[in-house]
């Protein structure tokens, strides 16, 4: 997490608050793009390293089913408690804003191998599936919050939330397998030259984010399918995927996110924020999900030490603020200023906490795999 932590730093030196290299801009639909683009290739590679390491983990199931409904819900109880200003849709909002985690901040920490690897992967699926969760969720609030869904009713929202999460999967798979049968095959018959297979890959990964929100669905859920879906078929084929493009372009979009961040976001975020918002922003990051993941994981043979690592280190990152900037450019929400003063207060103290306490966890977790393995 450091490079987030020093291109934000970089941003704020040279945004409008500081030495003012970076004209002053309200134009948060550039910002917004390039979140998207980071995410949808941060997440398409991330689920190719999930094959790569092997598809196993029992916990995963439990923290998708039962830990994010939880973190929902605590996140929705805990932000009516403490920033009572919110109706109670706003305060869903809310919850689904903060929900989603980025393990591409820990990327270190999820290559050690001192960590447990049912925890490593894990995080990465529940990562991976958590912004169409996340964005199902979101546009369900909004839509009931502004007044647009009355003639709904639950049943009909829990549908379109399945629908959502199911049509991504379907289009992420195909357009996964399609790409990679055509570029694996092509490189095969030397048809496409290395270079061009991973400008290809990149293709692949945009193309399964494109065609997920044509459809009405989760581009960044598509994306994460497609690229599970990719690297299954480049390693039935014992072929090397070609991902040192989309690895580069995922770091530099990444880098460039935060530095914006920095620059345009941080500073107002803060001068704006009451305590109250300061409060919800370290509560909802260090309880809410702590309590939920512990929660998902009772009655199974995790232990106590893996489970506080998996509810600690779930960082809030590009997830987070694209769906802050969806609020934000809707308009149609009341406090929407509100929730995106708490998603960058948020996202600030997760980039800080998470960096200074990576070394606790790994001994957290190296312990408890030293006394099971002496066990």
């Amino acid at each position: 997490m450091a490079p987030a932590l020093i291109f934000m730093a970089i941003g704020m030196l040279l945004g409008p608050s500081g030495s003012g290299v970076l004209p002053d801009s309200d134009d948060a639909d550039t910002f917004t793009v390039l979140a998207q683009l980071a995410l949808t290739v941060i997440l398409f590679n991330q689920a190719a390293e999930l094959v790569h390491g092997g598809l196993r983990g029992r916990i995963t199931g439990r923290l998708l089913l039962i830990g994010i409904p939880l973190t929902l819900i605590l996140g929705t109880v805990t932000a009516l408690l403490l920033l009572p200003v919110l109706p109670v849709w706003e305060a869903v909002c809310l919850a689904a804003i903060l929900a989603p985690t980025e393990v591409a901040l820990i990327e270190a920490l999820m290559e050690d191998r001192r960590i447990p690897e049912q925890v490593r992967h894990a995080l990465s699926v529940e990562s991976g599936l958590y912004d169409g969760f996340a964005l199902a969720t979101l546009l369900a609030a909004i839509a009931v919050a502004s007044g647009s869904a009355a003639d709904q009713n639950a049943t009909a929202w829990l549908l379109f939330a399945a629908r959502t999460e199911l049509l991504s999967v379907v289009v992420g798979v195909a357009v996964g397998l399609v790409g990679a049968w055509v570029i694996v095959g092509s490189v095969r018959r030397a048809w496409m030259s290395n270079t061009w297979a991973q400008l290809a890959t990149l293709a692949v990964a945009l193309l399964c984010f494109q065609l997920g929100e044509s459809v009405h669905a989760s581009g960044f859920v598509a994306a994460f399918v497609g690229g599970l879906a990719y690297a299954v078929v480049c390693r039935r084929r014992a072929a090397t995927m070609p991902s040192q493009v989309t690895d580069a372009t995922a770091k530099l979009l990444e880098l460039m996110v935060f530095a914006l961040f920095g620059a345009y976001l941080v500073v107002g975020g803060w001068r704006a924020a009451g305590w109250q918002v300061v409060l919800f922003a370290v509560v909802a990051l260090v309880a809410v999900r702590m309590v939920a993941a512990s929660l998902a994981l009772l009655r199974t043979d995790v232990p106590l030490r893996s489970r506080l690592f998996l509810g600690w280190f779930g960082p809030r990152g590009i997830g987070t603020l694209v769906l802050a900037m969806i609020v934000l450019s809707r308009g149609e929400l009341e406090h929407s200023d509100l929730l995106v003063q708490v998603a960058v207060v948020a996202v600030t103290i997760s980039l800080v906490l998470n960096s200074v306490t990576v070394p606790c966890g790994i001994r957290l977790v190296s312990v408890d795999r030293l006394d099971r393995s002496h066990t």
